[in-house]
């Protein structure tokens, strides 16, 4: 599958390369003309073809840990497991970011592991994984390590937060300015990691945020 859609991209390299018209109109765009010349002559398949390799890389470190009984032969002859390989190919070559790559090779590794499949869904994993930037995913690993636990019988959800370091939460991310971090928050909520804590607590305004539930699970499916 890897060798189809690098041929398919060294055949639109090449149709764009015959294409005068077109490459003198990209060569016109004031700046960055000459770059994109360039990139979409030949560049860019070499560029997508190197992540396709190193998704492949990946895929083959998380399949050493998977022993062959576990392995779900008859998924892998269906349209469902296809489609997924493709997603995940199509993903990995939009990202130069080894984490995300890696991310991509762990939901397909879980994919083919004999499991009860109404309890999984690694196209929705893959969907959410992709829509995500680094940094986000940076940030939601932190919060998950840092949120590890359940809170203690009688213990609220907020008093749980803060006791886990919710006022630290600068310092398990320090590369994420302080400034961006409400929007990187809101980013995760609305991707359904995480949930904001509201409710009418004395001296809370808001801004606590808690792994959710469905969260837990992509991690937990997602593995080491």
């Amino acid at each position: 599958m890897s060798r189809k859609i690098s041929d398919g991209l060294v055949k639109a390299s090449e149709a764009y390369a015959r294409n005068t018209a077109l490459r003198a109109a990209v060569n016109l765009i004031p700046g960055i003309g000459g770059s994109l010349d360039v990139l979409f002559a030949s560049k860019a398949q070499s560029v997508v073809q190197n992540r396709l390799m190193q998704f492949l890389e990946e895929l083959r470190k998380e399949m050493n840990s998977v022993k062959e009984e576990m392995v779900d032969k008859q998924y892998l002859e269906s349209e469902e497991w296809l489609d997924l390989v493709l997603r995940a190919l199509e993903a990995a070559t939009r990202t130069r970011r080894i984490e995300k790559i890696s991310l991509y090779a762990k939901v397909l590794r879980g994919a083919v592991i004999v499991q009860d499949r109404q309890e999984s869904s690694p196209e929705e994993y893959l969907a959410i994984l992709a829509e995500l930037t680094p940094r986000e995913i940076e940030v939601a690993q932190a919060i998950y390590r840092q949120q590890n636990d359940e809170p203690q019988s009688g213990e609220t959800e907020l008093q749980w937060a803060w006791r886990k370091g919710w006022n630290q939460f600068s310092n398990i991310c320090p590369s994420v300015p302080k400034e961006d971090v409400p929007y990187v928050l809101q980013r995760l909520e609305r991707s359904g990691l995480l949930h904001e804590i509201t409710g009418s607590y004395l001296g809370y305004g808001g801004e606590v945020y808690t792994a959710t539930k469905a969260f837990r699970k992509l991690m937990r499916y997602l593995g080491p």
